[in-house]
């Protein structure tokens, strides 16, 4: 009987070992494998700027196609039929145009990220100045820069499109990662207190 309690205790304290490196260690991995994804997108921004606007302009078609059924099927309970059609017609009519012209479609996504920069930029400027908050400094600083970068996009254009999405996209995937790896490092910490 004493041999069968110490195998059941030691299978007990054996396992959450095992599982707790898989917990941790597959999210890690998944870290690892989506900052270099990011890294080879910042080497290759034409090409990632492309990949992303035929993106876009699929979603907006499969978008727009979804919006046209779902018109098609309220009208028969009296719902809002046409702004679901007019809706959906023009959804699926941008994103065909983005991807039969994915220049064109760029340089304009390209504007419109130049304008958000500007105008997010300014916002973050005025309120900082206006409420002066803890470290209002900070978003001060943060909304100079972005002011700064929209012109610059803008001063730039139509050049800058080529490269400006597919820098955002690579930042985005490289710091993904890097959250991820964040995160489960954060975890097996989490994970060795408690087995302590």
């Amino acid at each position: 009987m004493e041999t069968n309690k110490e195998r059941v205790r030691d299978t007990r304290t054996e396992r959450p070992l095992k599982s707790a490196s898989v917990v941790w260690g597959a999210p890690f991995m998944l870290g690892i494998l989506t900052t270099v994804v990011g890294i080879v997108l910042l080497g290759a921004t034409f090409f990632t700027s492309m990949v992303t606007i035929f993106f876009v302009g699929m979603m907006l078609v499969i978008g727009g196609i979804a919006e046209i059924v779902a018109g098609v099927r309220v009208r028969s309970h009296g719902g809002p039929f046409w702004s679901f059609m007019l809706g959906g017609i023009l959804t699926t009519v941008v994103g065909v145009l983005t991807v039969m012209f994915p220049g064109a479609g760029l340089a304009s996504l390209t504007l419109l990220l130049a304008g958000f920069f500007f105008a997010n930029g300014l916002f973050h400027v005025i309120t900082a100045v206006m409420d002066r908050y803890a470290q209002w400094g900070w978003d001060v600083a943060f909304g100079i820069i972005s002011v700064f970068l929209g012109f610059s996009v803008m001063a730039e254009w139509p050049q800058s499109s080529v490269w400006l999405v597919g820098t955002l996209v690579g930042i985005a995937v490289f710091f993904r990662g890097i959250a991820i790896m964040s995160g489960s490092l954060a975890l097996r910490r989490g994970l060795r207190h408690v087995e302590a």
